[in-house]
């Protein structure tokens, strides 16, 4: 059988008792692994399996730790570090009329099932006395070395945006499981810092400058300070996306210009985020995709994900050992209901190769969908890609989304995923 082929090891429903049937069009499902041991968190729920996504049983994120801020909110993220065998889960919570918090819980990824975690809560105030009356959201995840990453859109309590932050939290510390010191990057001037999967000594995070300019942040591990490089690239435009399908029903009205997927992987810095249609050459919104030169901090290419038939939106993307990149991605629009794919760019494509995971059956009742799913590298054999997504099946509202966890790569990876799955 040809190792090229494009292998789904494992493409499976989370399933209501899992969710505690809380799913929802604005899904954000994240995933972390280490072998069989998954665990993976929606909007308002999480789950964890513990025998390699064949059972999953539901984690309560309302009530797992003590109360915080105005309690419980949404927007969780997940993520495992395999050289420190660190499961991190992050929280967001309600902000009251002072600030809210972001919790970081960490448990090693060897024994999830006693669910037993450590945490640090962040506030706004905390890591600046000057930040009062303010919130974190939107909050993301990403690894280097020796670092974790916490990055953060930040919004006045009675207002509009204020920053969005970037904390650097020390997985040394972070394993030991006491004291924690950190630092921090703030811009004033562009929000939803997108940090890189893949990085090493190095994080970069990206951001836009304009429909046309995209500015790459470098954070060595060796320093406190961050540099940046604006890199010129076509223009896009962010006007509302417009992608109704078959019912009528238009699941891109809710998308924005984020962006939503970053990687560095040999020599490559790559960002991606959704577009709105430009006719008659792009009918339908699309995902932007930039590749730079990691040492000049040039533009390679910009290999854009996109149809003449229907919309393709949220990417979410991660390298491998090897330097690949896989992808989470969603479709649909014209005759088309939303459904999720998943993708690799390897030695064996020339682009972006994408397989179909799920194929909805309806559209959502409003506008809106996203804001965001996972793409991981797979713990422990580092050469294949776990990820979610989600569509609507039987009906139309967010009791009918079907979450679901996929473990994707070639066939050439088999013997490596059957080592670990059979011990």
């Amino acid at each position: 059988m040809p190792p090229q082929d494009f292998r789904l090891f494992r493409n499976v429903i989370i399933a209501d008792a899992a969710t505690s049937n809380t799913t929802s069009q604005v899904g954000e499902p994240s995933v972390a692994n280490n072998g069989k041991w998954i665990f993976l968190s929606g909007n308002w729920y999480a789950s964890l399996s513990l025998d390699n996504g064949v059972t999953w049983s539901y984690v309560d994120p309302y009530t797992t730790f003590p109360a915080a801020s105005g309690g419980f909110c949404c927007d969780q993220v997940v993520l495992y570090d395999p050289s420190r065998d660190l499961l991190f889960w992050l929280l967001q919570y309600v902000n009251d009329a002072n600030r809210n918090t972001l919790r970081l819980a960490t448990a090693r990824g060897s024994n999830l099932a006693s669910n037993s975690w450590y945490w640090y809560d962040f506030t706004p105030d905390g890591v600046n006395s000057s930040w009062t009356k303010q919130w974190f959201d939107y909050p993301d995840l990403a690894l280097s070395n020796n670092y974790l990453y916490i990055t953060s859109n930040m919004f006045m309590i009675n207002g509009g945006w204020t920053r969005s932050v970037v904390l650097r939290l020390s997985l040394d510390q972070l394993a030991a499981g006491a004291g924690l010191n950190y630092n921090y990057y703030e811009s004033t001037t562009h929000g939803s810092l997108k940090c890189t999967q893949g990085a090493r000594d190095i994080m970069y995070f990206g951001a836009h400058n304009s429909l046309s300019s995209v500015r790459v942040f470098s954070w060595p591990e060796a320093t406190t300070s961050v540099s940046w490089n604006d890199v010129n690239i076509s223009s896009w435009s962010d006007a509302t996306r417009v992608a109704p399908g078959p019912d009528g029903r238009d699941w891109c009205g809710r998308a924005d210009g984020r962006i939503t997927g970053g990687w560095v992987a040999n020599g490559v810095i790559g960002f991606m985020w959704s577009a709105a249609q430009t006719p008659p050459s792009r009918p339908f919104p699309y995902v932007k995709v930039v590749r730079i030169r990691e040492a000049t901090k040039t533009l390679i290419d910009q290999p854009d994900i996109w149809s003449v038939t229907s919309a393709w939106i949220y990417p979410s993307v991660c390298p491998n050992d090897r330097g690949h990149v896989g992808l989470s991605i969603f479709y649909g629009g014209g005759s088309l209901y939303p459904s999720h794919a998943v993708g690799i760019w390897d030695d064996y494509s020339t682009g972006w190769t994408t397989f179909t995971t799920r194929t909805g059956t309806h559209g959502p009742n409003t506008n809106k969908w996203g804001d965001y799913i996972a793409c991981r590298r797979h713990a422990p054999d580092g050469l294949t890609w776990i990820a979610t997504g989600f569509t609507e099946q039987g009906g139309t509202v967010g009791g009918n989304i079907e979450p679901r966890f996929i473990h994707f790569g070639r066939r050439r990876d088999e013997n490596a995923v059957n080592r670990w799955s059979s011990s």
